[in-house]
């Protein structure tokens, strides 16, 4: 977009690329315009939207349960080993769990017993507004998962009456109006288009193994278990909290939370097409319910907590000091030996705070506890070893705006 001045059709290498819509190509294109062509620019959307998601957390929570679940679950959230992890990687997922998030987040806050009509209808317009947006980051995820996640908690709560506190007609008003004027202009601009993102890269991609990324149906339960670390001891604990009823309230908004991360686990697991990544958009909600039960945890749960992240602490270390033994053809043992510092250090961080945790819980400040973990328990981020050097390449200044590949280019092109 920047070299070729064409922003309606995004292209990879000269070669239409319609795997996915252009919101992240957009911004990706104007961070490089105003900071210039660096890694750092190119990870900006991903960071800033991972940022936001925390943000997110925090003011959701406290509207939803009161102080201090969104202060924890903002804690818990930026701190879960997979969060951390992919905010500092080059990918759609990060951007489409925060607009993901902001929907469910937005509708619960919409259909809260205290919201007034007034209230209800502007966080229903902003729900359908992030909708959109989530559209335009990764396609017909960024509607069905949410739509999926609202109809099923209707039907599991019996509550009819919700469907008409949606504000479907200006809500999808709204979000025609965001979404829809890119969608015509590139399928008018481009004739091929409509076949190619509708059917190949959704019905396709979720019912065949045409994409080579094949995994078993129950791919998705390690990676969830991994990438809550260091948060697993109150993971269950939080997920039996949420699915209790309040028998005076009308609408559940932590049942409805746990219902929207069951969706999306069981949308993707079922999917033919998987990658660790996909299920991110769960965590920043699995974050604010494990933080909202760590509010009013007992010495108990915090200890056994602390307890798992000083074990963490200790394999970190052992595998820091045994990194080049992972080198490869591919992956020289100059890159792990660079690397494995950094491991040391944010293992002995990781122990170092699971015991001011401890040492808070047995004191009865459960809060402090949890944040005190939480200071230590960003994985390392450093995106590569110092005097390695990097495999991006500036962007081409010449790109052919007619250029065209069949389907099978764009996607070698894609798997490259």
């Amino acid at each position: 977009m920047v070299a070729s001045g064409d922003w309606l059709t995004p292209r990879l290498n000269g070669f239409k690329y319609f795997e996915k819509p252009p919101l992240q190509y957009w911004a990706t294109a104007v961070s490089f315009s105003v900071l210039g062509q660096n890694e750092w620019a190119a990870r900006l959307w991903t960071a800033l939207t991972g940022f936001l998601g925390v943000l997110l957390v925090f003011s959701a929570g406290n509207r939803l349960f009161g102080p201090p679940a969104g202060l924890l679950g903002a804690a818990v959230t930026a701190s879960a080993a997979i969060y951390v992890a992919i905010g500092h990687l080059l990918t759609l997922d990060m951007a489409v769990s925060f607009f993901m998030s902001a929907t469910v987040f937005a509708f619960a806050l919409a259909q809260r017993d205290a919201a007034s009509e007034g209230e209800r209808r502007r966080w229903m317009l902003v729900a359908w507004a992030t909708t959109a947006l989530a559209v335009l980051s990764k396609g017909l995820i960024g509607i069905a998962l949410p739509a999926g996640a609202v109809a099923l908690y209707v039907l599991v709560e019996r509550d009819w009456k919700l469907l008409k506190r949606l504000h479907a007609f200006s809500g999808a008003l709204l979000f025609l109006a965001i979404a829809a004027p890119w969608f015509a202009a590139v399928s008018a601009a481009n004739p091929e288009f409509l076949r190619f993102f509708f059917i190949h890269e959704h019905f396709e991609r979720f019912l065949t193994r045409e994409h080579d990324r094949y995994e078993p149906v129950w791919y998705f339960i390690p990676v969830v278990l991994i990438g809550v670390l260091p948060w697993i001891v109150a993971l269950f604990p939080a997920l039996r909290r949420a699915w209790k009823r309040s028998p005076e309230a009308r609408f559940h908004a932590a049942r409805f939370l746990f219902i929207w991360c069951a969706v999306v686990f069981a949308f993707f697991s079922a999917s033919s097409s998987k990658l660790g990544s996909y299920v991110l958009p769960i965590f920043p909600a699995l974050g604010l319910l494990i933080g909202s039960a760590l509010a009013s945890a007992g010495p108990r749960l915090l200890l056994a907590q602390a307890g798992v992240a000083a074990g963490l602490g200790v394999a970190l270390a052992v595998a820091a000091s045994q990194a080049t033994r992972f080198a490869a053809s591919d992956l020289p043992p100059e890159l792990f030996a660079r690397y494995a510092p950094w491991v040391a250090a944010a293992a002995a961080a990781l122990v170092l705070a699971a015991g001011a945790s401890a040492f808070l819980a047995l004191r009865a400040r459960p809060q402090s506890a949890v944040i005190a973990l939480r200071s230590a328990a960003s994985f390392p981020s450093k995106s590569r070893p110092r005097g390695t050097r990097s495999s991006h390449r500036p962007i081409p200044r010449i790109i052919s705006s007619r250029k065209s590949g069949t389907s099978s280019d764009r996607m070698s092109l894609s798997t490259w």
